[in-house]
């Protein structure tokens, strides 16, 4: 009895040692906020799990109670102040570490996208950054030409069967295609195939939800990996399946690449691989096989989903407003058919309705937390110490009053003339500083050249209205409401 007493002793002990340490004696003690936050990560877990994929909105609401800087986690801190992004999401010249603790969602950890170390991520990201300049987004636009004249031809189908096209799937096809061949020299198709996109989108946006869970309970999938592979694929998730295949046909794709000495791809779209393969900046330790795999399982995730919202929700927003279409098709109608990505860049309506769309798809609306590992922060009168994870979701500064007046309307004018150049250094939908999204200009030709396109077509919403587009749930990407079947259209016609 008196073993199990002093077992007792020393665990009520260490809570009161905790419970002091979090709330007193601690270098975030001092930080305004909810003092069941700064004791426990499970008041994140019941707005992120049990109410699901509300956190990022209670954090809203707390910052209405506290102020502009709180404690949302015993470790973590949150600022609602645009004016500090830049320090927060500082450029490659300060360190800025990204928060293991968010790097556990998905199994990639070799990719560039999750790298934690800031020196390790800007060898990795220089590696890269030749692969994505507009230089080579540019020269590979024909391909992308390619496929919207696929997107073009399964739009104008719809008009022949007279069904509904679903604009979510059909965009995630394109987006998907697009990545796929940019990153492997080969596609998976999907714009020939509607109901093989739907199953695709519906698989991710099922394994997605299920995200946060894994995030706080990362045990969940250890077990599964401990599970012989024919038995636990009869209890894995859709999309867990899908994501497995896909870093399968990844790693196929690698090892032909690491075993083509003779380089026969030679003179053909090489894939990424062989550049970092051939790069004399890499040790041999970053371009193993399963480092390799993690990047391009990564690239291609990242590529699909967030190109494929932002162009579905501008279009879910022109065809909601008919007067701004017929002001993008003004616009439009005085530009050749056959116009380039860099003309179509020129569009200033245009380029309102991309950056709109961006804005209202929030990319990344999870929190991107940074951390600077040797530098103190001084937020007005609070120093944030070494080591702290900070971050100013998405949903905050997209939604800025004093930024974006009507933050939840679709207004392309905001983006035009000085007072819209001034505002674009808070577009956050690709991230901001050293950390910023790589593939920003392969979805941005992606984008207007694909809504050029398809906006020349009449179409009438079909059984879908704000709420399938409108930010609900976070999981790690925007959410509408969770019964949602997509953006859904009836295509009449083809305007001139």
């Amino acid at each position: 009895m008196m073993f199990i007493g002093i077992i007792v002793a020393i665990l009520v002990a260490q809570s009161v040692s905790i419970v002091v340490w979090r709330l007193v004696l601690g270098p975030l003690s001092n930080i305004p906020g909810p003092k069941l936050a700064a004791l426990t990560s499970w008041y994140e877990f019941y707005y992120d799990v049990i109410k699901p994929g509300q956190f990022v909105w209670h954090i809203q609401q707390l910052h209405l109670v506290y102020g502009p800087i709180i404690r949302i986690t015993p470790w973590e801190i949150h600022i609602s102040d645009p004016s500090f992004l830049d320090e927060v999401y500082a450029p490659a010249s300060r360190n800025r570490e990204k928060y293991a603790f968010f790097m556990k969602t998905v199994k990639v950890s070799g990719s560039t996208g999750t790298t934690v170390n800031h020196d390790i991520h800007r060898r990795r990201r220089e590696a890269l950054n030749p692969f994505f300049s507009k230089k080579a987004i540019t020269a590979f636009e024909s391909v992308i030409t390619d496929r919207v004249a696929k997107l073009d031809k399964l739009v104008h189908s719809h008009i022949l069967t007279k069904t509904p096209i679903n604009l979510s799937d059909a965009y995630y096809a394109l987006a998907n295609d697009v990545v796929s061949y940019y990153c492997f020299g080969r596609d998976e198709k999907l714009l020939d195939d509607e109901q093989q996109a739907a199953t695709h989108r519906n698989n991710i946006s099922e394994l997605l939800q299920g995200i946060k869970a894994v995030l706080h309970l990362p045990w969940i999938f250890d077990i599964l990996d401990m599970i012989p592979f024919p038995i636990a694929k009869h209890i894995m998730p859709a999309g867990a399946l899908d994501m497995r295949n896909l870093s399968e046909t990844v790693k196929i794709d690698v090892q032909r690449v690491l075993e083509d000495t003779k380089n026969l791809k030679k003179g053909h779209h090489r894939s990424i691989f062989y550049e970092l393969r051939d790069n004399k900046n890499l040790p041999p330790s970053e371009k193993s096989l399963t480092r390799l795999e993690n990047e391009g399982t990564l690239l291609v995730l990242a590529g699909t989903d967030s190109p494929a919202k932002s162009m579905a929700i501008t279009h879910f927003y022109l065809l909601h407003h008919p007067e701004k279409m017929a002001q993008l098709r003004s616009e439009l109608q005085k530009t050749p058919k056959t116009a380039t990505w860099k003309e179509l860049e020129q569009l200033p309506y245009l380029s309102g309705c991309i950056a709109e769309g961006n804005r209202l798809s929030f990319g990344v609306a999870g929190r991107t937390s940074r951390i600077a590992p040797h530098e103190t922060l001084q937020y007005k009168q609070y120093a944030i110490p070494p080591g702290t994870p900070v971050s100013e979701t998405t949903l905050s500064v997209h939604t800025n009053e004093f930024i974006f007046p009507e933050p939840w309307a679709f207004k392309p004018e905001r983006w035009l003339g000085k007072e819209g150049t001034e505002i674009r250094k808070y577009q956050m939908a690709f991230n901001k500083g050293s950390r910023s999204c790589v593939g920003m200009n392969l979805a941005h030709a992606e984008m207007f050249l694909a809504i050029a396109a398809i906006a020349r077509y009449d179409m009438k919403l079909y059984e879908t209205d704000v709420s399938d587009v409108k930010f609900k749930h976070e999981f790690h990407v925007a959410f509408p409401k969770l019964d949602s079947k997509g953006i859904r259209a009836v295509v009449e016609g083809k305007v001139a």
